[in-house]
């Protein structure tokens, strides 16, 4: 492996992505935040809910849509090739949400009186956002960029299909290449590539949270006299300046792929500018594995959504209330999925059923909704975590004091008061099984293929106008989901 130039040059290439990808969606994701939870810019309520898009998308079709709306054949014909540099560029437009999202909530519980006292005091805007907030908001900025980072070496939707074509690999990639490549056993070969990725991922992780623990500390601004919002007076050349980038990023980076990607499933040629079609659907109707496709993904996410309720609720119940040293090593235990990049897990899972008495699961939707709900414990449990954290447990001494069973106490007080945050969780659980696509790749059988890795196995047939379609279908199930969960006031920070 040491000598093989083909690996060198994925190591290198996904250092270059996650690098690019880092400062691009800091720069943005900040910029962004300040003109919505600092400027308060016009429209922000409408165009809050669209910046957070690219969360709810498997990135393999924002690597589609990019494709049919910038690419040498797109729409808009922009790109003449997909070179490392432009990829990185495109993932970190597509992570921007992550960076709004950690830093908006840094933002909006930083005491805004320290620069209300600096803006009395004479300080432009530009100093106040140089000299303060930015300053004060570091530890965000640092635990942002790492887990951007952490994102960047994880990728493989979009440099799948807009790299290898051109001949380029990142390590994920790789991983996939040798899994397709090799006849004679590739799975010693696959572990050592995955190692050394799993690795990486994990010291990145470990340095992410001894910073986050370390930093947060000397960054407290809340106290006695904490003011929570503040609206920084600005010129309205700035004003409209960061309403301009808003604006643009949502339409370029959004909107129009979005749309190239609807266009391309209803365009009998690839590019072409008329004459609209229905075959792509009709053909995805008539074609059993394709509707199969469909309905193993609605199958398996509402089993991972279900059953990730059930393990999340019990995660955080023992981490929250147990006094005994387990919820320590559960919530640690709950953290390090997220080292695991989907190809790893995907292998490790595929591994684990292939080697134990398990193997039957590997052919079951329960198979692949495990392994979803192991990946995604980190985002699963805290969602639930953050909502039993506000319950008293006077409410439970109360119900314990006049005779109710613990059952008793938590299906009549816990239960209802969790209720909106419980079905907040099965939504954005749901959501993340029907953007899957990189554990399925290794994991799904002929009987429980996915539309993710579906996708993956017709963008090696060159069906372009068959993926754009089942792409849309997929985005239209997620946006129907995202407006559900939205409408119940869900935030991403």
């Amino acid at each position: 492996m040491v000598n093989d130039s083909t690996f060198k040059e994925a190591l290198i290439n996904s250092i270059i992505i996650a690098s690019i990808q880092t400062i691009v969606a800091l720069a943005l994701g900040l910029a962004i935040a300040i003109a919505i939870h600092r400027v308060n810019i016009r429209y922000s309520s409408i165009l809050e809910p669209l910046i957070v898009i690219p969360l709810f998308i498997s990135p393999i079709i924002w690597g589609f849509a990019w494709s049919y709306a910038y690419g040498p054949s797109g729409f808009i014909p922009i790109l003449k090739e997909f070179n490392v540099a432009i990829v990185g560029v495109i993932c970190g437009l597509v992570h921007v949400p992550h960076a709004y999202a950690l830093l908006s909530s840094s933002l909006i519980s930083m005491d805004a009186t320290l620069e209300e006292v600096a803006m009395i005091h004479g300080a432009s805007f530009t100093r106040v956002m140089t000299r303060v907030t930015i300053p004060i908001i570091r530890p965000s900025l640092v635990f942002s960029g790492l887990l951007l980072f952490i994102l960047g070496l994880e990728q493989f939707g979009i440099p799948l299909v807009l790299l290898t074509p051109y001949g380029h690999e990142v390590l994920t990639t790789y991983i996939y290449s040798i899994y397709n490549l090799y006849v004679i056993n590739p799975y010693p070969y696959m572990a050592s590539v995955a190692a050394i990725l799993l690795s990486m991922t994990i010291s990145l992780l470990i340095v992410q949270r001894y910073l986050a623990l370390r930093e947060v500390k000397r960054y407290v601004t809340v106290g006695e006299r904490f003011k929570a919002y503040y609206r920084v007076p600005v010129p309205a050349s700035v004003k409209l300046a960061l309403l301009g980038i808003t604006v643009v990023y949502v339409v370029t980076v959004v909107l129009i792929p979005l749309a190239s990607l609807v266009l391309r499933s209803i365009a009998p040629l690839y590019g072409a500018r008329g004459g609209f079609t229905l075959d792509y659907y009709l053909l995805i109707l008539e074609s059993e594995h394709l509707r199969r496709a469909i309905v193993n993904t609605l199958a398996t996410s509402f089993i991972a959504a279900s059953l990730g309720v059930i393990v999340y609720l019990s995660y955080s119940w023992v981490i929250q209330r147990s006094r005994s040293g387990l919820s320590l090593y559960i919530d640690i235990g709950s953290t390090l999925p997220r080292a695991m990049p989907g190809v790893v897990a995907g292998l490790a899972f595929l591994w684990f059923y292939l080697f134990t008495p398990l193997r039957p699961l590997m052919y079951t939707y329960l198979g692949l909704a495990l392994a979803y709900v192991t990946v995604w414990s980190i985002l699963g449990s805290r969602l639930v975590l953050s909502s039993l954290l506000q319950i008293s447990r006077e409410l439970e001494y109360v119900a314990r004091i006049h005779g109710a069973s613990m059952t008793s106490t938590i299906a009549r007080i816990y239960l209802p008061l969790l209720r909106r945050s419980l079905l907040v969780a099965w939504l954005y659980i749901f959501i993340l099984g029907v953007r899957e696509y990189s554990i399925p790749a290794f994991l799904a059988t002929g009987q429980t293929h996915v539309i993710g890795s579906t996708l993956i196995l017709l963008l090696g047939s060159g069906e372009m106008g068959t993926i754009a379609a089942l792409s849309t279908i997929s985005v239209l199930i997620s946006l129907a989901l995202t407006i559900a969960i939205l409408r119940l006031g869900w935030k991403p920070y």
